[in-house]
């Protein structure tokens, strides 16, 4: 049995697009609002997510540009 490995180029539509400055700002507009909304659940609610009250303030104190990869995509 032979193997045959075929290396190519990716095909344009293949290669992760840039992001505009439109979806930048989107996206810094939607993690701006989720970290307010981070901030205003109670001690109950923090703790069913896992989180302290020092937790949630420190993540909603954080840039709008300093945000983890998942929350850009």
């Amino acid at each position: 049995m032979t193997l045959s490995i075929r290396t190519t180029a990716l095909h344009p539509n293949c290669q992760p697009k840039p992001r505009s400055v439109v979806d930048s700002l989107r996206t810094m507009i939607a993690v701006s609002h989720q970290r307010r909304q981070l901030r205003a659940l109670d001690d109950h609610m923090l703790a069913d997510i896992g989180i302290s009250r020092t937790q949630a303030v420190a993540e909603a104190q954080k840039s709008v540009w300093n945000a983890p990869q998942h929350w850009r995509q």
